[in-house]
Formats: structure tokens, sequence, C-alpha cells
């Protein structure tokens, strides 16, 4: 219990420190949300995967801000933020994933290209990272 604690402090100290940043408008009012979030690893997938169909029936594209979770609903504006970098971005829910093999292992969030390079270098290929609910569409 003490290390629950002690884990969701220094979660809150590390957001608390870093500004937030936009990288993109939703266009969606602020509305009253529960205070929620995970820690683990995100990575991306890229060009390999563009147009093939999503979980949501929609062709996939790198270039626009969105993930893949299976702890979201469709349609869910999340905001990441690097744990490495600070940086942070806004996606949308659009997709299932990761590999349940990976989850076990801590990854929570595939990013499109887009968002990933919005908070981290490509070449590093995964970061940790802090995932909070913005919006509800």
């Amino acid at each position: 219990m003490i290390k629950i604690v002690t884990v969701i402090i220094l979660v809150m100290f590390v957001t608390a420190c870093f500004p937030t940043e936009r990288a993109v408008s939703t266009g969606l009012a602020q509305t009253e949300l529960p205070m929620s979030f995970e820690i683990g690893t995100a990575s991306y997938y890229s060009y390999e995967c563009a147009k093939l169909p999503m979980a949501n029936g929609r062709p996939f594209d790198p270039e626009k801000r969105t993930c893949a979770s299976w702890f979201y609903d469709f349609g869910t504006v999340l905001a990441v933020r690097s744990l490495d970098t600070g940086r942070v971005t806004h996606v949308v829910v659009t997709d299932r994933g990761p590999n349940k093999r990976l989850v076990k292992r801590g990854r929570i969030i595939d990013l499109s290209m887009r968002a990933f390079e919005d908070i981290c270098d490509l070449e590093k290929g995964l970061t940790r990272v802090v995932v909070s609910v913005k919006a509800i569409r």
C-alpha cells in the first residue's frame, strides 16, 4: 500500500513539474472527469499499417494523432506525457492494442507516428509515459 501511495505522489509531482503543452486542438469543451491515469510504456505503429482498418473500422493514418488502447473507449481524448522528455501530446483512441503479451510487460498504449514524434524521437521506439483522460466524445 505504501508503494502505491509513493508512486502516485511521485507521478503527481513529476506531472506538476512540466507545463501542459497543447499538441493538437480537439475542439471539445473541458468536462469534469475523474482524475485517473496509467503509467507504463508507449510505442508507435507506422506506415506498415497505413490504410489498414483499425478496430473502429476506419483506415489507419499514421499522420493523425491517434492511438490504440485496451483501456479506453473509442473517441476518448487522452493526454500522453513522456516521462523521458516531459513533452505531451493529445490523441484520440481509434484502435485496440498493444499486443496483450506486451501489455503484461507494461506496454499501455500504441501511438501513431505523428503522436509519438510529438513526445519522443522515433529512433528511440519506446518511451515511459503517463496517460490521462482529457475528454470523452
